[in-house]
């Protein structure tokens, strides 16, 4: 069995589980500590490019829809979200949660080039078994911009693991892909796109956290945040690296003043112009 046939075949029988079907019905509630913690994770869209409410996106991996139904909640008015199986995003439209949805295969998207403004995909570059060609079609399908959020790789930026490197793969079937910032950086400066923005950050899981509420006094709330101020605290001194890495790719420019505006107002993420290749640019005097 191949690996998109093991993942189908995840989203086709996930309703049939007790378990995973209450999972599923809690995913929807505001207030939860894990709707807190993906707040968190989709900053990138949520704070950095909260302007950017009337454009066009696409959610890749969205595999029950969440990722566009918080865009949607969060005010963006057309978002689309596709994922190799459907079967669980029929029944997240069903329920009103989102408007759009599609079957497509990350690494070969059917869409037209610059089908939407931007493209979104929310841990699922680490499922595939060649996320990079799926950046690629990111790319292609997007008009301004790209969105990535994964776990960030122990053995790259700073502070580096030095042991052996070993792999880690996943029940649903894959090698799990981390990312780095410079990986990144790297993507971006090979297409000459106007610029990169990334942040890294700590997200801590507590088992029963999508049960549980932001609530003073609720002890899986009260253990993620102590936690998760513990890792933060272990990161500003350099002694553990976070485990995850966000990236916002500016392939074109909404408006000439946007990418500047906006690292002007996140400061906390590091801006970084990429269209910098003088032989592409006219300025080589070679």
């Amino acid at each position: 069995m191949s690996m998109n046939e093991i993942h189908e075949k995840h989203w086709s029988e996930f309703m049939a589980d007790s378990h995973h079907r209450t999972l599923y019905d809690s995913w929807w509630t505001p207030g939860t500590v894990n709707y807190w913690r993906h707040t968190r994770l989709l900053s990138p869209v949520l704070e950095v490019l909260a302007s950017l409410k009337n454009h066009s996106w696409l959610t890749v991996g969205d595999g029950a829809g969440t990722d566009a139904w918080r865009l949607l909640q969060a005010g963006f008015r057309e978002v689309m979200a596709s994922d190799l199986d459907d079967t669980v995003l029929k029944q997240t439209k069903a329920a009103g949660h989102i408007a759009d949805f599609c079957i497509e295969n990350a690494e070969a998207l059917s869409f037209a080039d610059d089908s939407f403004d931007f493209v979104l995909c929310k841990e699922a570059l680490h499922h595939m078994s060649r996320p990079y060609a799926a950046i690629y079609e990111f790319f292609r399908v997007a008009r301004y911009g790209i969105v990535i959020i994964e776990p960030q790789d122990p053995w790259l930026d700073f502070p580096s693991r030095s042991d052996a490197t070993s792999p880690h793969y996943e029940s649903v079937g894959n090698y799990v892909y981390q990312y780095s910032s410079r990986e990144l950086e790297k993507i971006a400066y090979g297409l000459n796109i106007r610029g990169i923005a990334t942040k890294h950050m700590v997200d801590v899981y507590i088992p029963d956290c999508e049960f549980a509420f932001c609530t003073e006094g609720d002890r899986i709330w009260e253990e993620t945040q102590a936690k998760t101020a513990e890792a933060d605290l272990a990161v500003s001194q350099g002694m553990v690296k976070p485990n995850y890495v966000q990236a916002v790719f500016f392939k074109n420019t909404v408006a000439a003043e946007l990418f500047d505006l906006l690292a002007v107002q996140n400061p906390g993420w590091r801006f970084l112009r990429t269209d910098t290749n003088p032989y592409l640019n006219g300025q080589s005097a070679g």
